[in-house]
């Protein structure tokens, strides 16, 4: 990693001097870790109590170092121009060495709401409003970079929005509106750099008035003699009232209906090996209150569905996080919405045929030829029928995959996801307080809004080699990876 020389001699002098693998360790400094050597850079909004941090955006690296301040621009040849706090200059730093940077980006207030998510064959989803489809290119209105031209080819699945902004709870800002639990280690959680932090016994919940139709999801990092458990639906915030306890580790899974008067019983559990990662997972659970079933998912991935036999157990709308000795929780990305009952999962390739195929929202499907979309309706053309059907009728399109292409991957490729959901993965040309540029064989080129993007992956090839290394055990720069095997 190379740095500009900084205006700040002590931070200069740290930086530089030491042993080769000295490196900026700014939040994972729980206690109960074994103690790195490197330089410990506080973050700007490290606190115990409530306030807002000053930036929330931090660049990391490969090499898991994180840095916080804010970004100044990004450049395909120079690099990224980085702002720290500790700094009286920017600093530049080479892209091969980052791994992501993560911005202090919303969705504008006054953007048009998005009706339908994209999915493309690459994996990318965008959200926007259909303006046409024909044989050949799907035209997207978009608030973050106006049109976007889409070869039909590059198209997976259309799945239309419903209901707007499903969206309840965004967070942590601070401790305000948390409350701690009566029982355990006085400050066992603390709020530091935009993260909840456990490293103790104890309790933290919150009113997020939970709809009927749920999703919680968060990004979790899990270490130390772990022993995580979430719960939903209770009816105390400073404890586990009654509510569904879903228990999470690196190896295993456990649901609980939990009542404080009838004691719980178990929903059951499962082995889940290689499945939470050492660095960070992102942690989804999805609840439908009226079939009485709760859905786990890791990293997009359905891991474990559970049903209630009896009476639904929530009685109330709060969501409890609980840790204990020994523990180290870190939950960033706290998001609470409304869920539409959907799995945003196109069909698996050996259901795939060579016809597209249209779910309804009254869960008929039929096959065949989408000729076209136009107006808010959708032409079909069957075996049987032409047929014509509004948007608003229909739950998903799945493409056929006999006439898909997909974009070849680039080693330059960086990943941005925006602020609503989905991912856009693209050559990043340049970024500025005026905006992103960047190409794709998938929109050609454009350019996006300054707020566009809520965080960028870069160096996806060595990212994913770091992945296998985690899922198969091999990661040896964990320092509780004998625990994880």
């Amino acid at each position: 990693m190379n740095f500009r020389p900084l205006t700040i001699p002590a931070l200069l002098t740290l930086l530089l001097a030491g042993p080769g693998r000295a490196r900026i360790v700014v939040d994972d400094n729980a206690p109960e870790q074994p103690a790195e050597a490197g330089i410990h850079v506080p973050g700007p909004g490290d606190a115990t109590g409530g306030g807002s941090p000053a930036s929330q955006e931090t660049v990391s690296f490969l090499n898991k170092d994180q840095l916080h301040g804010s970004l100044i621009s990004i450049d395909e040849s120079s690099g990224v121009h980085w702002q720290s706090p500790e700094a009286g200059e920017p600093i530049v730093f080479k892209t091969g060495q980052v791994a992501e940077i993560k911005l202090d980006a919303q969705r504008p207030s006054n953007a048009p709401v998005s009706a339908e998510r994209i999915g493309l064959t690459n994996g990318d989803k965008f959200p926007g409003n259909i303006v046409s489809l024909d044989g050949n290119t799907l035209v997207l209105d978009t608030w973050y970079a106006g049109r976007l031209s889409i070869p039909r080819a590059m198209l997976r699945s259309i799945i239309p929005l419903s209901g707007g902004d499903s969206v309840v709870y965004e967070g942590p800002t601070g401790l305000d509106g948390w409350s701690t639990g009566r029982t355990g280690i006085e400050r066992s959680w603390s709020f530091r750099d935009g993260a909840l932090i456990g490293t103790n016994y104890g309790t933290i919940g919150r009113d997020v008035k939970l709809p009927d139709m749920s999703s919680l999801e968060f990004d979790l990092v899990l270490r130390g003699n772990s022993q995580f458990s979430v719960g939903i639906y209770s009816d105390r915030t400073d404890t586990f009232g009654n509510c569904y306890m879903l228990a999470l580790s690196a190896g295993y899974i456990e649901m609980q209906r939990f009542s404080r008067t009838g004691g719980s019983s178990d929903l059951g559990s499962a082995q889940m090996q290689n499945v939470m990662r050492n660095d960070k997972s992102h942690v989804e659970i999805r609840t439908n209150k009226e079939k009485k079933s709760i859905w786990l998912l890791i990293d997009g991935k359905i891991v474990k569905e559970w049903s209630d036999p009896a009476e639904f157990n929530g009685g109330g709308g709060n969501i409890v996080f609980s840790c204990q000795p020994g523990t180290y929780v870190r939950l960033t990305d706290i998001k609470v919405s409304k869920w539409d009952g959907k799995f945003d999962e196109s069909a698996s390739p050996e259901a795939q045929s060579d016809e597209d195929a249209v779910q309804l929202a009254n869960e008929d499907r039929v096959s065949g030829h989408l000729e076209a979309i136009q107006d808010g309706k959708a032409k079909l053309s069957s075996a049987y029928a032409e047929l014509s059907i509004p948007i608003d009728r229909i739950d998903q399109v799945d493409f056929a995959a006999a006439h898909a292409d997909q974009a070849k991957p680039d080693p330059s490729d960086v990943r941005a996801y925006f602020p609503e959901g989905g991912s856009v993965t693209m050559q990043l040309n340049q970024w500025d307080e005026k905006g992103a540029t960047g190409s794709s064989p998938n929109f050609g080129k454009a350019s996006f809004s300054p707020g566009a993007f809520a965080r960028i992956l870069f160096n996806l090839p060595a990212q994913q080699q770091n992945q296998d290394a985690n899922d198969s055990g091999a990661d040896g720069d964990s320092p509780d990876q004998g625990e994880h095997d």
